[in-house]
């Protein structure tokens, strides 16, 4: 396979000062759509990503001053992607499934003025967690989720120095899943290791399917579990090659993801960390437009604009 190098230039940091904790960013018909891991909204931005909607995706009287809903309490709702289901225009989100009270998902249908539809996944992540062969609580800890017309793409987070894990869904069959009561999808599973820093590992925190390549964001973060934040010590950008997958089915030998540490407009090391990402193409080749959510895990938000150059 060819090697692939990475340069990332931001352009733009804006703070979003509405927003806490945001966690997850989706694009669909001309406006912005952000969640926060600890908040009970769906945001909406228009293209100048001034706040210009909010959709309460559940009912919850235990918010403090910030908005934000209490560690034990949260959902954890880190994963967003928008898909089409017949002439609906949908937005499906998820917990993590790292505990029970993160085994919860939300469909949005956003041409039918935002209804929403509360998912449990319990069973699907218990699904997942015998795949992984998973059998402790903390462990499974689902961060981003992308859709194209074919497939659906899951990734998951490791603790430590384990593998990041990529798990691939067949997308009519999932939205069967998710919206008649179809049986859990055939699942493939793919293997990824990712540049880390210092003594630390990189861990998945976002996802974009555009064309045959999926864009990533991942952060390197000194914690002992899927539950507690610990330090941040940076963020990554990375491009995993679709057509590269057959390459990534051994996690004894998993596939290296070129990545690029994200930077600040002076150069320096970007210390926060990055959550999720929309892609768009430019007119040059082989240059892309990011659209960046970050968190500082203080309820913090930043909106990054980043140049992404792919030699």
């Amino acid at each position: 396979m060819k090697s692939l190098s990475l340069k990332a230039t931001m352009v733009g940091n804006q703070p979003l000062q509405e927003i806490p904790s945001a966690s997850g960013i989706e694009f669909v018909e001309g406006a912005y759509y952000v969640i926060g891991d600890d908040s009970p909204y769906l945001y909406q931005l228009d293209e100048q990503f001034k706040l210009i909607n909010k959709y309460s995706l559940f009912e919850s009287g235990k918010l403090g001053e910030s908005g934000r809903l209490p560690k034990a309490e949260k959902p954890d709702l880190e994963s967003i992607a928008g898909f089409t289901y017949g002439r609906d225009n949908m937005l499906l989100i998820f917990g993590s499934g790292a505990s029970e009270a993160r085994n919860k998902g939300y469909l949005v249908n956003l041409s039918e003025k935002g209804t929403v539809k509360e998912l449990d996944l319990s069973r699907f992540y218990t699904f997942l967690k015998r795949t992984l062969k998973i059998e402790t609580e903390g462990l499974l800890n689902i961060e981003a989720l992308a859709m194209d017309n074919i497939y659906t793409y899951l990734l998951q987070r490791p603790l430590g120095s384990g593998v990041n894990v990529l798990f691939r869904f067949d997308s009519d069959d999932f939205k069967d899943f998710l919206l008649r009561n179809g049986p859990i999808p055939a699942v493939a599973v793919y293997h990824f290791t990712l540049p880390g820093i210092g003594q630390n590992s990189a861990g998945f925190s976002g996802a974009y399917a555009l064309g045959d390549k999926l864009f990533i964001t991942a952060s390197v973060e000194d914690t002992p579990n899927a539950i507690d934040d610990g330090e941040v010590l940076g963020s990554l950008l990375g491009v995993i090659d679709l057509n590269a997958l057959p390459y990534a089915t051994n996690s004894a030998n998993p596939l290296a993801v070129p990545a690029v540490q994200v930077a600040a407009e002076n150069g320096a090391a970007f210390k926060g960390k990055v959550e999720s990402l929309v892609v768009k193409k430019t007119e040059v080749k082989n240059r892309y437009h990011m659209i960046i959510v970050t968190d500082d895990d203080r309820g913090g938000s930043k909106l990054l604009e980043v140049e992404l150059k792919l030699d």
